[in-house]
């Protein structure tokens, strides 16, 4: 029995007829079968705009149990035959993903045979899928071997929340019997940062003004249309920010191109009886981009009303005890104030790690006979190199939470336990210690020109980072694990601007950062970058933003891999 029913974006019930196709005396004799490959012309259907806010959709709906069990009962070789196009397709949404600097975990709603979660999987993505086709749940997981595939809809699968890294929607939305409820859903198990990429026919494509009704994209398993505006409109509704909207080129063989063709074109069939005596050309793959597919990606919102579900859920007082914290401490001939440095780290450090960078004086011998373990390098790297074998050496310790701390004395040891309190929360992936807060530095004894120098240094990256932090340059710093293994701090400089570059590769992977004030201390013995080091340290950190603004407008940069 057919189904009266409301607009699904703004919940009007008036609308105007776009399409009525319908038999009369036999409104909603809908279909028995549903085939993806199924391109039909002259089908029964009645599609309406909505007057309120321009949403176009089927009205009425066949009964929701006819729909239902048309997809769990679809079996469709033909769509097995266009494989190859399908993976090139899903590599396109793949691909832009990558640009987005994506990675992780990945579901697919309505994810049929599997193609772009093997094609996700083969790039390292961690991959999980829902469908409804029982035929199409066994290609996945007994040809492709997936893991993690639920048969059924988004809400049967009952993900956790904070999930997943991406979500896809390919060629799902307009069968939906309710998009927003889904879309509500998706935002749920969608991590903080996570993205939402979804594709569907385009309703105000040329295509379809050209063929009105007889147009591939209406079908009878379609129950709703959109375009660009009402598909933008409907992820504003449910908490999403679109990020790029454009069309979505598709790739198939030529015979399939134009096995579909001659499907509304009969005049063209002499085209097929030519391609039936060239195998060769029939079975070449085609991407054509005909403007009638948009597609949409997008973040979740951060409105007032969905921060409790942008919030990652605090480790638990248990998880907080058991984490492993280790203090890593660069040093060049710091024999003179180690002592010192040690005396005022707090209780609770599960280990002290030392590496000396080829130092002059007995820093390394000092440090062993005081306990530590000790890294020595032959010869001499750099601050930014001897930070790279304080973070390997860490991070194979076991170390959950690592400390940034120089041995020199000049940052005060005593504040690690409100620097670490915000990563054992689950608040923040990077605790930086700020001189520039409370007006710690100017205390602390920083001559004046490094003082606004790091102010001009630090309101530019905040600009052109999209961040806002009151200190990049401090040498007193927390990261967690997962922020050590998710960047590529293995290819920044050996020299000082090494802090500059680790905090751009936690923007380019959506790390979450706080600051806490510091207190720090300027005498001779301290170590301090001079005049001209500075200007070349200045420089190079123009020459970092420079390179994430190429990064961001496509240029693939193996330090932001």
């Amino acid at each position: 029995m057919a189904i009266k029913v409301l607009c699904n974006l703004c919940g009007s019930d008036h609308y105007k007829v776009v399409y009525d196709t319908l038999v009369k005396g036999q409104e909603g004799d809908f279909n028995d079968s549903y085939k993806i490959t199924d391109h039909s012309v002259d089908l029964e259907v009645r599609i309406v705009k909505c007057c309120k806010c321009g949403l176009i959709y089927m009205n009425p709906h066949p009964d929701l149990g006819r729909i239902q069990t048309n997809y769990e009962s679809m079996a469709d070789d033909f769509y097995t035959h266009e494989e190859a196009g399908r993976r090139r397709s899903a590599d396109l949404i793949l691909k832009y993903l990558k640009k987005l600097n994506k990675k992780g975990r990945i579901l697919d709603v309505g994810c049929a045979t599997g193609f772009l979660l093997d094609q996700a999987r083969a790039q390292g993505w961690e991959v999980y899928g829902v469908e409804l086709s029982a035929w199409a749940v066994d290609y996945a997981e007994n040809k492709l071997q997936l893991p993690n595939i639920t048969q059924g809809s988004l809400k049967d699968a009952n993900y956790p929340e904070n999930f997943f890294d991406v979500v896809i929607l390919k060629d799902v939305i307009e069968h939906l019997t309710d998009p927003k409820e889904t879309l509500e859903q998706v935002r749920l198990v969608l991590k903080p940062a996570g993205i939402i990429c979804c594709n569907t026919p385009d309703i105000d494509s040329l295509a379809s003004k050209l063929l009105g009704a007889k147009w591939w994209g209406i079908k009878q398993s379609h129950l709703f249309y959109f375009n660009k505006y009402s598909l933008s409109a409907l992820f504003k509704a449910t908490g999403f920010v679109p990020l790029k909207i454009r069309s979505h080129a598709r790739t198939f063989t030529i015979n399939y191109w134009i096995y579909n063709l001659v499907g509304f074109k009969p005049e063209f069939s002499f085209i097929r009886s030519w391609l039936d005596k060239k195998p060769a050309w029939a079975d070449k793959l085609l991407c054509i981009d005909l403007g009638d597919q948009v597609e949409i990606f997008a973040r979740k919102s951060r409105q007032l009303k969905y921060l409790h579900e942008l919030e990652i859920p605090a480790e638990t007082e248990k998880q907080k005890q058991t984490m492993k914290v280790c203090v890593v401490l660069p040093a060049y001939n710091a024999a003179s104030t180690l002592k010192r440095t040690l005396a005022d780290i707090p209780p609770g450090i599960n280990e002290i790690i030392l590496v000396d960078d080829a130092s002059t004086d007995n820093t390394a011998e000092l440090a062993r006979s005081l306990g530590l373990k000790v890294f020595v390098h032959e010869k001499n790297t750099g601050y930014g190199g001897n930070q790279k074998t304080c973070y390997k050496e860490a991070l194979a310790a076991g170390a959950d939470i690592v400390i940034l701390l120089h041995p020199d004395y000049q940052y005060d040891p005593t504040a690690i336990t409100q620097l670490i309190e915000p990563i054992k929360s689950g608040r923040a992936d990077a605790v930086f210690g700020s001189r520039m807060m409370k007006g710690g530095a100017l205390e602390g004894g920083m001559p004046i020109w490094k003082h606004n120098a790091n102010i001009l240094l630090t309101a530019l990256e905040n600009v052109v980072l999209g961040i806002y932090l009151t200190e990049y340059h401090s040498g007193f710093r927390a990261y967690s694990a997962k922020y050590l293994r998710s960047v590529n701090y293995g290819a920044n400089s050996d020299g000082f601007v090494f802090d500059t570059e680790i905090i751009v590769q936690g923007v380019v992977k959506y790390m979450r950062f706080e600051e806490v004030p510091i207190r720090t201390r300027y005498f001779d013995e301290a170590s301090s970058i001079k005049l001209w080091p500075s200007i070349v340290y200045g420089l190079n950190i123009l020459k970092t933003l420079f390179k994430f603004i190429l990064y961001k407008h496509g240029l693939r940069l193996k330090i932001f891999d």
